[in-house]
């Protein structure tokens, strides 16, 4: 193998860390990538020089509209000329729409192509109506023509085979979780100093979006309603300022101006994992939250089971950082094993964890190195994507 197609909907390539380990294997193999989708923000960076863009517009409905007829039909011409002129036989496609578009080129080559599926969002028909009801169907339709799937752990397994009925052998299907590949942090930061901490505090970090789903309001409630230790103080990083409008905004702003409350805004953005890794190695301890709620398909039952999906909670693992996670059945089994930090089901526990909770760094490492370390999991799937029939 030594040219693969890839077909995306997807904007975010190149901070997914399963595409960049897959990349960079792929580079260190000598295998070049031809990459068709929207235009990726950020682009491609210049360490990947295996890896071309080709900027293709893929739409559910088929050649129906016409604003789109014109890009849609010349996307769909460009992928199956360059598999042709390449000479390939391997195309990976990445979630829902990208193997309805990996399906239809099969077919309409009409040749033997080694189709992988790569899963990282799961959509549940009975949670949905309209454009994301046809978009299922069609993904169900199209799954009978993969040949391998990628998907992160045991339990998304499940769920995906038996939503989209896929019938592969277990030899087909590789688990690799979303995770960075190992960064070494030569220096922590001192966060006290650098953020205007006292120093008597312990660090803890929510990094991330805002929002219900991703446990803002819970954040909220857990000062408001005195869940919180103030032994420990909390910074709540966003890549951005948050916007005004945003529903949140003012009473992040009042925990933020309250000199009696440990919590502290950080609105910066960094470049890139390194120089996230950097900042996240200073803190003691991180959360990552997960609330499901039906405001939009990928909030539901795909996060309900989140698992080894969530790059967040891989991120601190690599980095030693105990994490408080909200429970799902991964999570569960996991911290049977690794005390990589705690397990609630509601923010009222929070306090007690906090204060009852011997939290080890050295577990978070243990549970990296056995079930995140991306490197040895993504082998397994590009010997399975060599195999070709």
């Amino acid at each position: 193998m030594h040219k693969i197609a890839i077909v995306t909907p997807n904007t975010d390539t190149f901070t997914n860390p399963t595409m960049t380990t897959l990349f960079h294997m792929l580079k260190e193999r000598g295998v070049d990538v031809f990459l068709f989708g929207r235009q990726q923000q950020p682009s491609c960076p210049e360490n990947l020089s295996n890896v071309k863009e080709i900027k293709s517009v893929f739409r559910l409905n088929l050649f129906k509209n016409p604003t789109y007829f014109w890009k849609h039909w010349t996307s769909y011409v460009n992928v199956i000329r360059c598999i042709r002129r390449e000479k390939i036989t391997t195309l990976l496609a990445v979630d829902p729409m990208g193997v309805i578009v990996g399906g239809r080129i099969k077919r309409l080559l009409g040749k033997k192509i080694h189709l992988s599926y790569l899963s990282f969002e799961i959509f549940f028909k009975e949670e949905l109506t309209g454009h994301y009801l046809l978009l299922k169907e069609k993904e169900i339709y199209y799954s009978a023509t993969i040949d391998s799937l990628l998907i992160q752990d045991e339990k998304r397994r499940s769920l995906l085979i038996s939503e989209n009925n896929i019938k592969l052998s277990p030899k087909q299907i590789a688990l690799v979780p979303v995770s960075p590949m190992k960064i070494e942090v030569q220096e922590k930061p001192d966060l006290h100093a650098e953020l205007n901490i006292p120093v008597d505090k312990k660090l803890a970090v929510y990094s991330g979006s805002v929002g219900e789903w991703c446990g803002t309001k819970a954040i909220i409630e857990a000062f408001d309603k005195g869940y919180w230790d103030d032994n420990y103080w909390l910074v709540f990083h966003t890549r951005k300022p948050i916007d005004k409008e945003n529903e949140f905004y003012a009473d992040l702003m009042r925990l933020d101006n309250d000199v009696t409350i440990p919590f502290s805004m950080h609105p910066h953005p960094f470049d890139g994992f390194e120089e996230l890794a950097v900042f996240l190695s200073g803190f003691d301890l991180a959360l990552a939250l997960y609330y499901p709620n039906h405001d939009n398909p990928y909030y539901g039952k795909n996060m309900q089971e989140i698992g080894l999906s969530s790059g967040k909670f891989s991120m601190y693992m690599m980095l030693g950082l105990p994490t408080i996670v909200t429970a799902c059945a991964i999570y569960n089994e996991l911290i049977q094993k690794y005390s990589f930090g705690a397990v609630i089901t509601d923010i009222h526990q929070i306090k007690n964890v906090l204060l009852n909770t011997d939290f080890s760094k050295w577990s978070a490492f243990e549970l990296f190195d056995s079930q995140f370390e991306p490197k040895n999991r993504m082998k397994l799937f590009l010997e399975i994507i060599e195999k070709i029939h």
